[in-house]
């Protein structure tokens, strides 16, 4: 949550999340203590935060309960990647995105960060 959701205690990025996750992520949670069937989905080689009730099951309803160790997705949002274009964009999704913009370190980030989960699917795929 940047200061924009926490002022606005707005959650709504954590909702039906599809967050994908780095073996990086992974590792640093289950560093925390859970479990990875707690908290990862696995779709076609894609790992992804699970949800529960709606939400992703680190969000209590109000905030993240990993803040400090959360998800790099999660950190850049809400500048995510839009497929078509192959680049960085604000999701449209989030009720605040006018007080956002794309600084140039979040999209090299955002896109090296595609790249990774890109080659850790391949490698899980075997490919």
């Amino acid at each position: 949550m940047s200061e924009v959701c926490r002022r606005e205690k707005c959650v709504q990025c954590c909702l039906e999340t599809e967050m994908p996750l780095s073996d990086e992520d992974v590792e640093r949670i289950e560093g925390l203590g859970f479990k990875r069937d707690e908290f990862v989905v696995d779709s076609d080689g894609w790992i992804r935060l699970k949800n529960a009730g709606g939400r992703c099951v680190f969000n209590d309803g109000s905030e993240c309960k990993i803040y400090d160790d959360r998800p790099e997705g999660c950190r850049l949002y809400p500048v995510v990647y839009d497929e078509d274009k192959e680049d960085a964009a604000l999701d449209n999704d989030c009720p605040f995105s006018e007080e956002f913009g794309i600084v140039k370190d979040e999209k090299r980030e955002l896109l090296e960060l595609i790249g990774r989960l890109k080659d850790e699917r391949k490698e899980r795929l075997g490919e």
